[in-house]
């Protein structure tokens, strides 16, 4: 899907990609709101502004592309068998390693900067799938957001271990979708 002209397609696509990292920025986000011991509430106001916010633009985007060119149809998708497979690898990799984390290495504080981690590995082949280096970038902030987490933890910081992904997960997925967004904004319009 990286033909010249931006079609319905490609907005499709875009909404969809850029709703699922909304949704599990969220998801980050208010894991980390809930680590936090007292005060949460201000963190929880902050999450759900940005949600709404970020949700209000996909709605603004989705209706000003209604006029675009028909165009990037489901055989183009990049939702198909590999994005399947990528996304099944992950979740192998997600339970897999949260139960030697847990069970066998007794380290289950540690299972929130895995999963970001094995998350993070995931979006490399959608870079080539989406025809985007930007999933790479998000790849390794993620990745490096958690390495980030484990290394705080070892050294002392024991709340870095639900602190730093959830909070670092969410503003690493959130800031992808809002460059996603302002990248294509001027081409959602049918005038461009």
């Amino acid at each position: 899907m990286t033909d010249g002209q931006f079609t319905k397609g490609h907005l499709i696509t875009l909404l969809i990609s850029s709703a699922i990292g909304v949704g599990f920025g969220a998801g980050w986000w208010f894991f980390g709101a809930s680590s936090v011991p007292s005060g949460s509430t201000p963190l929880v106001v902050v999450g759900v502004v940005a949600v709404l916010g970020l949700a209000g633009w996909l709605v603004l985007i989705a209706r000003r592309g209604a006029g675009l060119p028909a165009g990037g149809g489901r055989e183009e998708s990049p939702f198909g068998k590999q994005y399947g497979i990528a996304v099944l690898l992950m979740l192998v990799g997600i339970f897999g390693g949260a139960r030697v984390l847990s069970g066998v290495l007794e380290l289950p504080d540690a299972v929130p900067a895995w999963v970001l981690f094995v998350v993070g590995l995931h979006f490399l082949p959608f870079a080539k799938l989406f025809g985007s280096r930007r999933f790479l970038v998000l790849s390794a902030l993620l990745c490096v957001v958690a390495v980030l987490a484990a290394v705080l933890a070892i050294a002392g910081w024991t709340a870095a271990w639900q602190l730093v992904p959830g909070f670092g997960g969410a503003a690493v997925l959130w800031a992808t979708v809002v460059a996603g967004l302002l990248d294509r904004q001027g081409a959602t319009s049918p005038a461009s």
